[in-house]
Formats: C-alpha cells, structure tokens, sequence
C-alpha cells in the first residue's frame, strides 16, 4: 500500500442489508462493516472488507431518510437523577440531557459494479456520513 492510498478518505460503513454483494467470496455471516474509500476517478469509489478482495465501484447515488428517536425511560431516569443531586432545576436539566435524541438515520447507497450491474446497500448514516458520501459522487 502507498503513501496515496494511507490517506484516501474512508468512511466506515455500518450496513443493515446488501453487503453480501461487495464480494465474490462466500461469506457464511451477513457482512455488517466495511469502508468507502474514494478512488482516483469522479464517482469511483472502492470497498474494502476484513479478508476480503477490494472492489471498484461507481457511486451512483444516495438517498437519505434522516430520522431519530427520543428515550422517555432516559428522560424520567435523568429527571430522577438530577432531583436527587440538584433539586428542581437538576431534574430539569437531568430531563433533558436523558431524553436526548439518539439519530437513527438510514440511507441507501446505489453501486454500479464493473459488469454494469447496479447494487443497493442499505445502512445506518448520519448527516454527516450523507455528507460524505454525497461528496464521492464527483
């Protein structure tokens, strides 16, 4: 590996379903990480997996559904908490850093493999992944 390739961009993959198609090899487990490096053309994009083959792509797009979830259970425990160590405004503050939203933001990323074949990856992506990601289109 070279000095160029030490520092490409990679992004770390956290994928929910279709990482079985970023390798020819026959992976008994479903593949749940991998990276996206950039590559040296606009839109090409390379993934590498652990002992894996690495494979050259085309990023084709990314949609993003950006979505997130609030604990009430947190919320109530840090409530509690804070009460107990700092009286009313404690609880307030307990409330609030408990019940803080935990972003549960999806996107599908399309690939367009050598053979012209397009595959989808679906995974778990933050504003600022999609940002990334969204960079690499070229």
């Amino acid at each position: 590996m070279g000095w160029k390739e030490l520092f490409r961009q990679r992004i770390q993959l956290d994928i929910l379903s279709g990482g079985h198609v970023l390798t020819d090899k026959h992976i008994p487990v479903p593949i749940r990480n991998a990276s996206l490096v950039k590559g040296d053309k606009p839109g090409e994009v390379i993934t590498e997996l652990p002992f894996a083959d690495k494979k050259r792509w085309h990023l084709a797009r990314i949609e993003w559904a950006k979505s997130g979830q609030r604990s009430a259970g947190k919320a109530a425990g840090g409530a509690i908490a804070g009460t107990i160590v700092a009286g009313p405004l404690g609880g307030i503050a307990g409330a609030a850093v408990g019940g803080r939203r935990k972003d549960t933001s999806k996107a599908f990323v399309y690939l367009i493999g050598e053979d012209g074949v397009e595959c989808k990856l679906h995974i778990h992506c933050d504003q600022k992944q999609y940002v990334m990601i969204s960079a690499m289109l070229g």
